[in-house]
């Protein structure tokens, strides 16, 4: 404890005249030898000053009053405080004879750096003289004065030429920026009460704002006396009153018998005249009521519970509260509610910056002053301290910008701002007077303080009450809100907090090597909030607690316990990325999760195999090569490896697997894992459960889309049978109905029937989710793909690009890519080939950006670009996509696989149209010999058309004789009249007559035979996956 603390009044005069002696004696010789520092000549003739009011009131401490003994020993404590930095400072900067030059430079330039500190010290020892003299009723310097003109030696204001009084110690601020809507309120809350009270932050403007009231005031009525109180102390608080009185020469104020407090608070509650009368800085509770807030007092004590010293209740009289702390302002005030003081909107912030900094508006960067003063909460006094701060050191605002986004923020913001209009006692930098209110709440509730931690590790906006598992949380909430340091929202169920009371907070725990401690609560409370499995109920609970995952989730925890708190975070966290479509993220966040997990937990842990399947199948989701889906697959199959059966791990790893081997073309493998997880969840939740309902439908859709129409739609007639005594709730019973009935119509070829019952599903789930929800988009999309198969063109492209423009807020491209797909398809059904192509090349561009240029889907998109070229006349662009698709299909399908050859085919077709006949006969002849079953009579009639143009008589002669021991009439008519021809054409005419007598049955039945023309192949239809646009996102 501080010895002035610890001692009585006498004991600490001593204590101060000691330690002042010595500085003094140290000043006098140090002068003697001339190397007083220039910083401390002020302080070398006010410190013996200082000694001698001292020493006047150890004679005259017998006769204070108890009020005045103890707001004495106030004033000696910070002056003790005062004096002991002096000290210290004093041996850091002194020159002794024995120094050697180096060590002379060093303490001189200590000593330049250090002035402003000494400054500040000799003013408050100035101003402490004059508090200790007023308490004392007279200075030294005042002695031989007439007793009415002792203190009358300060400087009287412009207005005390008329009757009232005005004794507001600061100037007016010329440049006041702004405040106008809380300068009415005062003025219109004055109207109904006498007392009014504005609160906010540290740093606010109340003051400011306060001074600018007292000046329109006095404007108003300049009869009327303005008083000013600090209020922060007991001491502080105690001598304006006693100025008070001695201004006014009220009765009795110079005996120091009477009570002072209770003698201004008689005169102000009783005067007839107006006045105005302002306590500033009344932050202290217990200052007010000692009794509830502070132990050893009691609420009558006389002076120390201010608040019964406050005037009430009479027309004239106005009396304006500033204060950080709400329940003191409510308190107070008794009627009404206190004034929150508000930062500065972003244009006065911005006046205030350019005319702190003293630069014209073009000298500076637009841009980056906005920023800034989006940094600093547009808060009044950081602004002004970074103006000032920018200005003194002629630094840009971006090089400010970025030290206060980094480590030194502290340094910039512990940073003093010279201002007259502050109280010499109200710090002048924004950390130091947060700190203030830091303590004060430490003083009167820890667990406030401590939550103050919690939160300043989460994110500062929205932080949800839910995730506050902390003791005391209700009352510590209220004590933060009162101090104005959080800000309550959405009826009390979520807070924010200052970005730079959040700054302040972490740097003050990291100075108590307290941050890993609070890191590691914060990550606590999210884990223990988060939803384990992801439905629609959890998405408001996820999409809230989604800002504080992103930041609490970039924190380095060290503890085994906190790892595996964070590695279960990360896995929930990224099942709901996969929700809103953020699969890079969800791979990040997958992936660091699985990392956690292998190093911590034993091989066959099932937290692993969660893991290893949710990083496996966002592997699958982002691959952009083979190479990503090999190591997608590999991930899956060893969680299904880990994974005991019947598990949700087993499932979902199966039903993965299903999907990439659908992609890989791998039927067989797609249908059994497929099945797979569809047992999986019979066994594990029964024939009859809404899960199981949903994999019976994947599986019913992987064997139509295969090529088992038949089989999957008796699966979809199981699923309809079973809902009825399905454990899903109504709603998702119906889903399911329609959705099967959607399914079996769609692949019955009854694409009419398959529309109503997708557009019942559209606006059931509407009602159910919302229209931004994945499965709209999905059902929606289906809806618009039924349209166009009705040849419903118009109205189908209508529907995509509804689609297309109510999905810009998701992060689903593929919906996008299926959109635009449509629409593309439904222009290459009505030849409007021009507009179909800047669609396919948007569809293109997802695909290769998403997923890259070697993936299936993109070389499908590919080859549908191809052709619309195609279609178009535009066979060079083609020929180039066309060979390009070959390469990849080559590498991923294989030679022989029909699309492979479907595109070899389309290649040979383009060159057949440039006249390239040479060229087109190669790449048919290709696509014949690799087939492995016989070729149809489309790709043969393509194969004669190119040697028929080159004349090539003999190679068709040859064509035609082997495709005639082929079965099949189809292809057989044009074959043997291209035999005969070449025949013919080779001068062969007996035997070209002995075909044509032969096959006179075939070409009588199709009448007479020309030249074959080119004949393309089938468009490729893409039919969507259905759900597997949006896999599940279940958590394990």
């Amino acid at each position: 404890m501080d010895p002035v603390c610890a001692l009585g009044l006498a004991s600490a005069v001593v204590t101060l005249l000691d330690l002042g002696t010595k500085v003094v004696k140290r000043l006098k010789e140090l002068s003697e030898d001339g190397n007083v520092p220039e910083a401390f000549r002020d302080v070398k003739t006010r410190l013996p000053l200082l000694n001698s009011v001292v020493s006047y009131t150890q004679l005259r401490a017998d006769s204070l009053s108890p009020g005045d003994r103890e707001a004495v020993e106030d004033v000696l404590q910070r002056c003790f405080e005062q004096v002991r930095q002096l000290d210290e400072l004093l041996k850091k900067v002194s020159v002794l004879t024995r120094d050697s030059a180096w060590k002379k430079s060093i303490r001189a330039a200590i000593s330049v750096a250090e002035e402003g500190r000494v400054q500040r010290i000799a003013t408050a020892l100035k101003d402490n003289v004059e508090l200790l003299s007023t308490f004392l009723s007279v200075t030294p310097a005042e002695k031989g004065r007439p007793k009415a003109e002792r203190w009358l030696s300060e400087p009287l204001p412009s207005y005390a030429s008329v009757a009232g009084l005005f004794l507001v110690p600061f100037s007016r601020d010329e440049q006041f920026v702004g405040r106008q809507g809380t300068l009415q309120s005062i003025a219109l809350s004055f109207k109904d009460q006498s007392r009014v009270a504005i609160s906010g932050i540290g740093g606010i403007g109340k003051s400011q704002i306060a001074i600018e009231y007292c000046y329109r005031y006095k404007e108003s009525r300049p009869e009327a006396h303005v008083f000013w109180v600090y209020g922060g102390n007991i001491a502080r608080f105690y001598q304006g009153y006693k100025r008070i009185a001695q201004r006014l020469e009220i009765p009795g104020w110079d005996d120091p018998e009477e009570s002072i407090l209770d003698l201004v608070y008689s005169w102000l509650s009783n005067t007839t005249g107006s006045f105005l009368l302002v306590i500033d800085n009344a932050d202290s509770i217990e200052h007010w009521w000692p009794g509830k807030y502070k132990s050893g007092a009691s609420l009558d004590d006389p002076e120390r519970n201010l608040s019964k010293y406050l005037p009430d209740g009479s027309d004239n009289i106005q009396v304006l509260i500033t204060t950080r702390d709400t329940r003191v302002a409510t308190r107070l005030v008794r009627k009404g509610q206190p004034i929150a003081v508000q930062p500065m909107s972003s244009e006065e912030a911005k006046t205030l910056f350019l005319s702190k900094l003293g630069r014209e508006e073009a000298d500076s960067d637009e841009v980056e002053m906005q920023e800034l003063l989006k940094e600093l909460d547009n808060l009044p006094l950081a602004v002004s301290q970074a103006a000032a701060f920018i200005e003194a050191s002629r630094i840009s605002i971006k090089q400010y910008s970025d030290t206060l986004q980094g480590e030194g923020a502290e340094e910039y913001l512990n940073e003093e701002l010279d201002d007259s209009r502050r109280d010499e006692e109200s710090v002048n930098c924004v950390f130091r007077t947060w700190k203030i209110s830091y303590d004060q709440i430490k003083q009167q509730k820890v667990r406030a303080a401590e939550l103050l931690c919690l939160l300043a590790m989460l994110d500062r906006q929205s932080i949800p009450r839910s995730i506050l598992k902390v003791p005391e949380v209700t009352t510590s909430l209220l004590v933060l809100e009162s101090f104005n340091l959080i800000t309550a929202r959405a009826g009390a169920q979520s807070f924010s907090i200052h970005r730079l009371v959040q700054r302040f907070v972490q740097l003050s725990v990291r100075k108590n090597n307290e941050t890993q401690k609070w890191q590691e609560i914060a990550l606590a409370c999210v884990a223990k909030d988060y939803p384990m499995e992801i439905g629609v109920a959890e998405w408001p609970v996820c999409d809230a607690l989604a800002p504080h995952v992103h930041v609490i989730t970039g924190y380095k925890y060290q503890t085994k316990d906190a790892r595996l708190d964070l590695a279960h975070l990360l896995c929930w966290a990224a099942d709901f990325d996969i929700e809103r479509g953020m699969y890079t993220q969800a791979l990040q966040r997958a992936s660091e999760s699985l990392k956690i997990f292998r190093e911590l937990v034993d091989e066959r842990d099932q937290r692993l195999a969660a893991a290893t399947w949710l990083c496996g199948r966002l592997r699958y989701y982002q691959a952009q090569q083979l190479t990503d889906l090999d190591a997608a697959a590999d991930l899956l199959r060893e969680a299904l490896s880990i994974s005991t059966y019947p598990s949700l791990n087993f499932a979902e790893s199966a039903f993965e697997l299903a999907h990439l081997n659908y992609d890989r073309c791998n039927e067989e493998a797609c249908l059994e894992m497929g099945k797979a997880s569809f047992e999986c969840w019979k066994d594990l939740e029964g024939p009859n459960s809404n899960r199981t309902l949903d994999n019976m439908h994947d599986y019913a859709l992987e064997l139509a889309m295969c090529g088992h129409e038949e089989d999957g739609i008796v699966i979809w007639q199981e699923i309809l049978e079973r809902c009825p005594s399905s454990d899903a709730s109504e709603n998702t019973k119906t889903v399911y109905t329609w959705r099967s009935m959607a399914s079996i119509a769609e692949f019955q070829g009854d694409a009419a029937m398959a529309e109503i019952f997708y557009a019942k599903l559209i606006t059931l789930c509407e009602a159910m989710y919302n229209s931004e929800h994945i499965h709209v988009f999905d059902y929606r999309l289906s809806h618009a793909e039924q349209v166009m198969r009705q040849g419903k063109l118009k109205e189908a492209a209508q529907l995509s690009r509804n689609i297309l423009a109510s999905c810009k807020n998701t992060f689903e491209w593929q919906i996008t890519a299926c959109c635009l797909q449509t629409v593309a398809e439904c222009c290459r059904l009505k030849a409007c080939y021009n507009h179909e192509e800047p669609f396919r090349r948007r569809t293109l561009e997802l695909h290769e950006k998403s997923l890259g240029r070697n993936h299936r889907d993109t070389v499908n998109a590919q080859e549908a670009l191809a052709e619309c070229y195609r279609n178009s006349s535009k066979f060079s662009e083609a020929k180039k996509l066309y060979q390009d698709v070959i390469s990849r299909r080559e590498a991923e399908l294989g030679r022989t696989h029909t699309d492979t050859l479907r595109a070899i085919e389309c290649l040979g077709i383009c060159h057949a149209h440039q006249g390239h006949d040479t060229e087109a006969s190669k790449a048919f002849v290709q696509a014949i010999g690799r087939r492995q079953s016989n070729p149809d009579a489309r790709l043969l009639d393509n194969l004669y058309h190119s040697l028929w143009k080159q004349c090539s008589w003999k190679m068709l002669e040859s064509w035609s004789r082997r495709a005639c021991k082929l079965d099949g009439v189809a292809h057989q008519s044009s074959t043997h009249h291209c035999l005969t021809t070449a025949l013919e054409q080779q001068g062969k005419h007996e035997e070209a007559l002995e075909v044509r007598t032969s096959s006179m049955g075939i070409e009588a039945s199709d009448g007479a035979m020309a030249q074959p023309v080119l004949t393309s192949p089938p468009v490729r239809v893409e039919r969507r996956f259905g759900r597997m646009i949006h896999p599940r996102t279940w958590s394990a």
